[in-house]
């Protein structure tokens, strides 16, 4: 349960030539040989753009300078990229095997999400500060007070690389359940909503933030639904309270529906990332929490 499954990210330039800024979450890990670029004989436009980087969070990238090279650069390339991609690949699949038993462990699969996409999961960062100012980093399955997570956590997550196209197109949109109400062996109510912020824009080179202190409305999105701390029934034993990160790139606050912050109730996540077209999380962390 405290294993941190979601991928420490860290938008790297590159170790060979100039990466151009077009950023894109893997649609699902690549075979080894589709990504390293190798296996093709015949000249295609792929061929003439170069081989496809793979980051160290699973977005790919190409060569700018593929075009001016020689021949015996591009042989060099292929050969240092090859390696690096196959390495990550594997890296990535591991830390997405994890992060199902993980999560699987914890039941959030499936009582909250069915399954997560081949997509890696990117890192987030949530703390709570309680009212002694004690702050506490989350690591999932941690049991915390209703105290201490009385008042708005900080959730944050790093932004694209800088000059990328994700910079002006990539939105986050953040929601946190319950999905244990009013008990986990009696959750007709299943899920109570506790937070929903939408189109969180994702500036490049930046960490977001959002929460405690930080701006509201505009770049830091729209808030639907206020935070509400949680308030297990007494008797009822440990809730799972739980953040779901979605990446998107287009506005969905338009198509939100207005009474959900007074109707939190028996939340749909299937019907509303349906609704969306968010797809799968971007990141998923929970902690726990109990009647006082």
């Amino acid at each position: 349960f405290f294993t941190t499954f979601a991928l420490r990210i860290a938008n790297q330039g590159s170790e060979v030539g100039t990466m151009a800024g077009t950023d894109q979450p893997l649609p699902g890990l690549p075979s080894t040989d589709e990504a390293t670029g190798t296996g093709r004989t015949t000249t295609s436009l792929a061929d003439q753009m170069g081989p496809m980087v793979i980051n160290e969070d699973g977005t790919m990238k190409r060569i700018a300078n593929w075009g001016e090279m020689t021949e015996v650069e591009r042989a060099n390339t292929i050969r240092v990229i090859s390696k690096r991609n196959a390495k990550r690949i594997e890296t990535l699949k591991k830390a997405r095997e994890e992060m199902v038993n993980a999560l699987s462990a914890a039941a959030i699969i499936p009582d909250v999400i069915a399954d997560v996409d081949d997509t890696p999961l990117r890192s987030t960062f949530i703390s709570y500060t309680g009212p002694d100012s004690t702050r506490i980093e989350l690591e999932n399955g941690i049991e915390l007070s209703q105290e201490l997570s009385a008042q708005e956590p900080v959730v944050s997550w790093p932004g694209p690389a800088a000059g990328s196209a994700d910079t002006d197109s990539s939105f986050m949109t953040v929601i946190m359940l319950d999905p244990d109400a009013p008990s986990r062996g009696a959750p007709q109510f299943r899920n109570w909503l506790h937070w929903l912020v939408v189109d969180v824009q994702n500036f490049g080179g930046d960490i977001i933030s959002i929460g405690l202190d930080q701006p509201k409305g505009g770049d830091g999105g729209k808030e639907i639904a206020s935070y509400k701390g949680p308030t297990p029934p007494k008797g009822t034993g440990l809730h799972r309270y739980v953040f779901l990160l979605f990446r998107h790139t287009t506005r969905i606050a338009d198509t939100m529906d207005t009474t959900l912050e007074q109707n939190r109730a028996s939340f749909n996540l299937r019907e509303f990332t349906e609704a969306t077209g968010l797809g799968a999380p971007s990141s998923v962390m929970f902690f726990t929490c109990q009647s006082q």
